[in-house]
């Protein structure tokens, strides 16, 4: 029976040798990796399915946005020639650094989504007038620049540093202060300890090792706020819609039925909405899910007007300086 399985396998890879080799190679040339990266429309995410308070899924009409990015190989490349606004732009503007992997991009990304999410859920309390704390205060490398050399990866841990234990830049700073030529760090990365020696460089009279920082942590109030997120989901673009979900269900701000609300813009310690990349495609999404009102960041205003013009866009366009005009708004609707 074997035998008979081995034969006909056998005679027809001979008879469609060809066939299959060109099959192979068509794959391979697909997958081939161009310094290209493309972006298309997106779609909007509900945030009643991402957010829940004292593990409860909440009620909202709020949705967040997002741009579909798809690495340029080129199978990729080629998409972008036949569906109407897949566009190419070089990988170094879009990295803002051509030797970042992409890879190592996401992991960025993802940390800060991370931090993004904390400071939606730190808003959405102060704007609430809610007691929070934060804790489990982590230090963690989201970036090495250029020209430095270090063993440090994108998403260690710094616990330690001669020694001393680091909970935030200010520690690291003190401890790099007090040094040499180089320091001992213990470090976390992918659930392992490890301890490196890093060497210190002098740069406008200040020691420094070459790499961006920042502070991850958890937020603690009387209310259990979670956050979920996909694998695919990256980028702190849609920390303001999250704060003002979180917000709008702790004071129970009410939007007319069936009205959906999406946005984009990240949300700064000072409540201001920031500035975010690819609105176009996170408008021309929402408008394909027939969004009745876009919230924008105020320095993303124009271009979003200009977009809605060129492709004759139904949906309402708000601009947003801060949380408070949102707030504002949804209150007038009400």
């Amino acid at each position: 029976m074997l035998n008979k399985i081995y034969e006909k396998i056998k005679n027809y890879i001979i008879n469609n040798r060809y066939f299959l080799l060109f099959l192979i190679c068509f794959v391979i040339i697909l997958n081939i990796k161009t310094p290209y990266i493309v972006t298309a429309p997106g779609g909007i995410i509900p945030l009643s399915d991402r957010i829940t308070i004292n593990d409860k899924e909440i009620k909202s009409n709020y949705y967040t946005t997002y741009v579909k990015v798809v690495e340029g190989k080129v199978a990729g490349v080629l998409a972008s020639f036949i569906f109407p606004n897949w566009d190419l732009q070089k990988y170094e503007k879009y990295s803002g650094d051509v030797d970042l992997k992409y890879n190592d991009l996401n992991k960025i990304e993802k940390l800060l989504m991370d931090a993004g999410n904390n400071q939606a859920i730190i808003t959405a309390l102060k704007k609430a007038s809610i007691k929070y704390e934060r804790v489990n205060n982590k230090l963690v490398v989201y970036y090495k620049h250029e020209g430095y050399v270090n063993d440090l990866k994108i998403g260690d841990v710094i616990n330690y540093c001669n020694d001393s234990k680091i909970s935030n830049i200010d520690d690291l700073h003190k401890c790099i202060d007090k040094s040499s030529d180089n320091v001992k760090l213990n470090i976390l990365r992918n659930g392992k300890i490890k301890n490196i020696k890093t060497n210190l460089y002098d740069v406008d009279d200040q020691k420094i090792i070459g790499i961006s920082l920042i502070n991850v942590f958890d937020v603690k109030s009387k209310y259990n706020i979670n956050i979920k997120s996909l694998k695919s989901e990256s980028g702190s673009s849609g920390s303001f819609m999250t704060a003002l979900t979180i917000y709008s269900e702790l004071v129970n701000l009410k939007i007319p039925k069936g009205m959906k609300i999406a946005g984009t813009g990240t949300i700064e310690e000072d409540e201001k909405v920031g500035k975010i990349d690819g609105i176009k495609y996170k408008l021309l999404g929402s408008e394909k899910k027939k969004v009745d009102v876009f919230f924008v960041p105020s320095e993303n205003y124009n271009e979003a007007i200009k977009v809605k013009k060129k492709y004759h866009l139904k949906l309402k366009i708000v601009k947003v300086e801060t949380i408070d005009d949102a707030i504002n708004y949804l209150n007038k609707l009400k």
